[in-house]
Parts: structure tokens; sequence; C-alpha cells
């Protein structure tokens, strides 16, 4: 069975795109945190209680939370290898998370931070279900849904940089704590096509057994 991943980037790396590929062309089972939290705060239990609690506040959700949902997920899924959309965004969630993970490889998208600026200064996303288009999509609806793309009111400059910084500062990090924990890691160029950094995805998979 292929590992286990960590997918982590900083914001505008391709990262829900290249995904959603893996999940396609692997058979990965896909871990996204704001999903996850969703359908169990749909559910009548003490867990779900408290997740709907918590996202109806709007507050952030605490580590132990964050544990006990990818604790479910993991236990649906014995048979397939899991890709974790990185929601390990600090040094504590880390702490109380990785225990559980298991064996994991992280796929690092690499990406310069001007570079990243760049994208997020021209995307835009649609109102509804948040979903990102980059600089070079024409139109100005969304052909999924229907809907008028707008340009998110913190994608100013100052926000930008004040989000990447933080992913800078808080999330990167992590990868030596991973790396010193005898996790794998392999370290992909972001700034190249979609295609070719998906080609470098496929290769390194296909090298495991």
């Amino acid at each position: 069975m292929k590992p286990n991943i960590l997918l982590i980037w900083i914001q505008w790396s391709g990262k829900g795109t290249q995904a959603r590929k893996i999940v396609e062309q692997f058979g990965y089972a896909l871990f996204e945190a704001g999903t996850e939290l969703r359908n169990i705060a749909k559910t009548d239990t003490p867990l779900g209680q408290e997740v709907k609690w918590i996202l109806d506040a709007f507050l952030y959700v605490p580590a132990h939370c964050l544990r006990d949902v990818i604790t479910q997920f993991i236990d649906k899924n014995t048979t397939t290898p899991i890709l974790f959309d990185s929601w390990i965004r600090s040094h504590e969630q880390n702490d109380v998370i990785e225990p559980i993970l298991g064996e994991f490889i992280v796929i690092h998208l690499h990406l310069e931070e001007s570079i990243a600026i760049e994208r997020l200064m021209h995307r835009r996303v649609d109102p509804i279900t948040n979903e990102a288009f980059p600089p070079d999509f024409k139109w100005d609806i969304n052909p999924k849904t229907g809907n008028t793309l707008i340009v998110r009111a913190d994608d100013t400059l100052e926000g930008i940089k004040k989000r990447i910084q933080w992913s800078i500062d808080e999330t990167l990090p992590l990868i030596d704590i991973w790396q010193e924990h005898g996790h794998t890691i392999h370290h992909i160029d972001a700034s190249k096509s979609v295609d070719e950094v998906f080609a470098h995805i496929s290769s390194l998979l296909s090298s495991y057994t």
C-alpha cells in the first residue's frame, strides 16, 4: 500500500489541485480538516456537538478536537492510504496530532514568497464555495456553480504578506521536526506548471510499493 502523505504548503502553491489529482490517480482517501469538521458537526454525538458549537462561534478549533476527528477518519480508512491536506499549523497542534498519524511521508510544495504574493494578488474566488481561480482564468463566472467571482477583501498586499509570513514562521519549521522524527521529506518546486508538479509527485509516489 502507498504511504500516508502529509501535504504541506504556503498559500497558492497549488495544494488543492495536486491533492485532487493524487486522490484520483493513486486512490488516496483525502482528509480535509474543514470538510471533516463540518461533517462531524452534523452528527448528534458529544464530539459533533462540541465541534458545532466551535464552528458556529467562529472560534479556533483546539488541537484535541482535530485529533479526535482525525482518529475517526483513520479508523474508517484502515485499508486505504490517506492524504492529509495539511491542517497541522503549529507546534502545539503537532505535539497532539503527530503521535496518532503513524508512518507518513511529507510532500512540501515549495514556493518562493514573491511568487505566492503575485499569484494571490491576482486570484479571484467563488464567494459561496470559496473555490479559487488563478490569474490566467479568463471568465467571471465559476463554470461549476454559476456564481460570479470576486476578489477577497483580505487579498490585499498587507493581508497576503501577513498570512504567508504566518505559514513561514509557524508551519514550515515543522518540516525539520518531522525529519528528525524519521519521516521522509519530499520538496517539490511548486512554481512549475500544474502538470509538471504532478509529474514529479507521480514519479515519487510510483517509487513506493
